[in-house]
């Protein structure tokens, strides 16, 4: 993969191996001068911490379990690493699940109870959507023989990241080669940490 992305080739890398055919794997690219600290990886996420010029925040870039069986246990290992932080916390991924049937176009609506677990997981960690432009319906597919389309890539951050990083915003891109629309998030870093930089 990173052969086929030489425009990367002076960045720094982390990747994740995706977990079977065509499915899973995170790859994140970053600056040489932005100092990173890796606190975990699994299959399912990369957890991070950012410092530039003396400002940290928090970053975790998730994909989905796949596996609805095995989704709890990653919302209960996100939960756990979300109880205790205050620092900002910037969120983002394919998340694989929707909040609300408004997140959804296409086929039969579906029950209340299947948004609990990751309502409570955003809630309980104090995560909130950034604000973005275009089509926020990420994601379509075939399900029984309808066209569904769903939001199911998302970026979010805590209070205190939404604090420091107050001009924050995402875009949803267009569909190109592939059934999710890139999710392209400004933080703006540099002008948050130093007005006159930029």
């Amino acid at each position: 993969m990173v052969k086929k992305l030489e425009f990367l080739k002076s960045y720094k890398s982390l990747l994740v191996p995706p977990q079977g055919h065509g499915g899973g794997g995170l790859a994140l690219f970053w600056k040489s001068d932005l100092e990173m600290l890796i606190s975990s990886t699994c299959d399912n996420f990369i957890d991070i911490t950012i410092t530039f010029q003396g400002s940290s925040f928090l970053a975790t870039f998730v994909y989905g379990e796949p596996d609805q069986t095995k989704r709890s246990s990653l919302w209960n290992t996100l939960l756990a690493l979300g109880e205790s932080r205050d620092e900002p916390w910037f969120f983002i991924g394919y998340f694989n699940k929707i909040l609300d049937n408004i997140e959804k176009a296409g086929g039969p609506e579906r029950a209340e109870t299947s948004f609990v677990e990751f309502r409570s997981l955003l809630s309980e960690c104090g995560l909130f959507d950034l604000k973005h432009s275009g089509n926020f319906l990420s994601w379509r597919g075939v399900r029984h023989f309808h066209l569904v389309h769903c939001t199911l890539d998302r970026a979010l951050a805590n209070t205190a990241c939404f604090d420091l990083f107050s001009r924050g915003r995402s875009e949803y891109m267009k569909f190109e080669g592939t059934d999710h629309r890139s999710v392209l998030s400004d933080n703006n870093f540099l002008r948050s940490i130093n007005p006159k930089a930029l």
